[in-house]
């Protein structure tokens, strides 16, 4: 289906971890503005699952926030839709991480293809997270994350004010907190059981820190990736208790996002046991 022309709107292709699963891809989010479709991270999974929305050679361009499997693997497979001998009529853009381009270049290598193989096809551009991207009439800017390498989240914005904002792979951070500060829609990782499952140097959140940190934020509303879906039952009971503004996200959900829609029945915080839990813990 397509995105109405007036409106932003988010689908979540996949948003589950590392670890294979039958069911749920890998992190995935296609957003769209009329014609302008971007995918942003694209995971182990996420092209098979795009293909039933849309002709993946028709994306607008892909982003990837960081340079682990699970965010950017499916480049291969998306690849392979295209001519695998010459190069495609328009190149697709792709805005990987600085040091992103040796990476990809080295991945061509590992799947014993030539050289250049993504450049025949893809536009590939390594994005200055100080600057903003316009694709279409959608801009994109970067949020750093705490994580074990370098890593960026986004926030896109449409020309009607919406802003869905992704955290991308982060620990507890305040700097992500101002970056997000009021967005539309928030999809903030929530990867741990528990904070001693992470580094030393953090690099993940626990359901209760990324509630934590979406409210902190003021964000209109949430959904939580990055997890495991075997814990999808905890997760529901600690949304539950923090109230209707944020929920588990699910492949295959569709969000359109409304900026003159009603904000969230009351200011934060909401349910206050559990906001007060959720707060206590992203002070951890």
């Amino acid at each position: 289906m397509s995105a109405r022309a007036d409106r932003l709107r988010l689908t979540v292709l996949g948003c589950s971890t590392a670890t294979p699963h039958p069911a749920f891809p890998a992190s995935g989010y296609l957003l769209e503005w009329g014609e302008t479709r971007l995918l942003l991270d694209a995971g182990q999974g996420v092209v098979r699952r795009l293909q039933g929305y849309m002709d993946p050679r028709d994306l607008s361009a892909l982003f990837v926030g960081h340079m682990h499997a699970d965010h950017y693997l499916d480049i291969v497979a998306l690849r392979y839709i295209f001519p695998w001998g010459v190069a495609a009529p328009e190149r697709m853009p792709v805005y990987v991480p600085p040091g992103g381009r040796a990476k990809i270049d080295a991945l061509a290598t590992a799947v014993s293809e030539r050289d250049g193989f993504f450049d025949m096809s893809y536009a590939i551009a390594e994005y200055d997270p100080g600057q903003t991207v316009a694709v279409g009439p959608l801009t994109v800017r970067f949020v750093r994350g705490r994580h074990y390498v370098p890593a960026w989240g986004f926030v896109v914005e449409a020309p009607d004010g919406a802003r869905v904002a992704y955290t991308g792979d982060t620990g507890p951070s305040e700097e992500v907190v101002e970056a997000v500060r009021g967005v539309d829609l928030l999809l903030v990782e929530a990867a741990l059981k528990r904070p001693s499952d992470d580094d030393l140097e953090r690099g993940h959140l626990t359901a209760e820190e990324a509630i934590a940190l979406a409210l902190r934020a003021r964000v209109r509303s949430a959904l939580l990736v990055h997890y495991a879906p075997s814990r999808r039952a905890d997760l529901d009971a600690l949304c539950e208790a923090a109230g209707p503004w944020i929920t588990p996200g699910v492949a295959g959900e569709a969000v359109t996002v409304d900026p003159v829609a009603p904000a969230r029945p009351t200011d934060p915080p909401y349910a206050p046991r559990a906001a007060a839990s959720a707060a206590s813990a992203l002070d951890r």
